[in-house]
């Protein structure tokens, strides 16, 4: 079922950003490569629940880019600047820093009467990489007042081992990294504003699922143990190039549910 762009246009207001929100709907239901669907999980997606998604996004004052906010399987979903930019929307003073800090940097931290202050040396600004990652850090200043938060590495890997698709995490590690440390400031400091993008985006589970027929991953989410899964994967051989992604990130989730079992019962 494909949307009527029309259709759509009548239940939401119709501006510019309202045309091109149908265009791109339409596109999203449509695009094919090699006579299949692009974007499978949005073929059932009708006008009514594409313009919900488009007045959640506006009543929160921010507009669809495709870019920094996207649709997924799930709904909405926002990326790191996006977060930024509803900050600067509700707080348009702010003064916000994000980055990285790689283990041959220096970061130093201290608090004065309420006041942050902090320096980062990067030592070798050129040739950063993923797995030399050992912290990550936001700063916010503004009206509402002066606040840092960190998360270190193995804090990063606990929300990549529960992540629906860990391949994702995996591509783009240092750009997961800042936007999960910026979901965490803004949840700690800013829930009142943040309330409604965190409940759209964790719907979302902050990632797109991986493109094959909803039957075929709720058979693979059923599945609790390796054994059964690698002989799912036996039997579809003739199909899994196009989700072996999907099907390594929910083996990844059993053997680290296996663990954590392991490590509870131990203790």
């Amino acid at each position: 079922m494909t949307i009527e762009k029309s259709k759509l246009l009548k239940i939401i207001w119709e501006d510019q950003n309202a045309i091109q929100f149908a265009d791109y709907c339409y596109k999203l239901q449509t695009a094919t490569k090699d006579w299949k669907l692009v974007n499978y999980f949005a073929k059932d997606y009708t006008e009514d629940q594409f313009a919900k998604m488009y007045n959640l996004v506006a009543n929160e004052w921010l507009v669809f880019d495709w870019v920094h906010i996207t649709i997924g399987n799930n709904g909405i979903s926002y990326d790191y600047v996006a977060y930024k930019n509803k900050m600067l929307l509700a707080y348009p003073e702010s003064k916000i820093d994000i980055d990285l800090i790689h283990k041959w940097d220096e970061f130093k931290l201290g608090k004065d009467s309420w006041k942050i202050t902090y320096t980062h040396t990067i030592a070798d600004p050129f040739s950063p990489r993923d797995e030399n990652i050992i912290w990550v850090y936001v700063v916010i200043k503004n009206n509402r007042g002066e606040f840092i938060t960190t998360l270190w590495i193995k804090d990063l890997e606990k929300h990549k081992r529960v992540a629906k698709t860990q391949f994702i995490w995996n591509a783009w590690f240092a750009e997961m990294c800042i936007k999960t440390v910026m979901k965490k400031a803004c949840k700690m400091h800013f829930n009142d504003i943040y309330e409604k993008i965190e409940e759209q985006d964790n719907t979302q589970s902050d990632l797109e699922l991986v493109n094959i027929e909803p039957n075929l991953r709720d058979i693979i989410d059923s599945i609790t143990n390796i054994e059964d899964l690698r002989e799912l994967k036996k039997k579809n051989q003739w199909l899994w190039k196009e989700i072996d992604d999907y099907f390594i990130s929910h083996a990844n989730k059993l053997k680290w549910s296996t663990t954590a079992n392991k490590e509870q019962n131990n203790g």
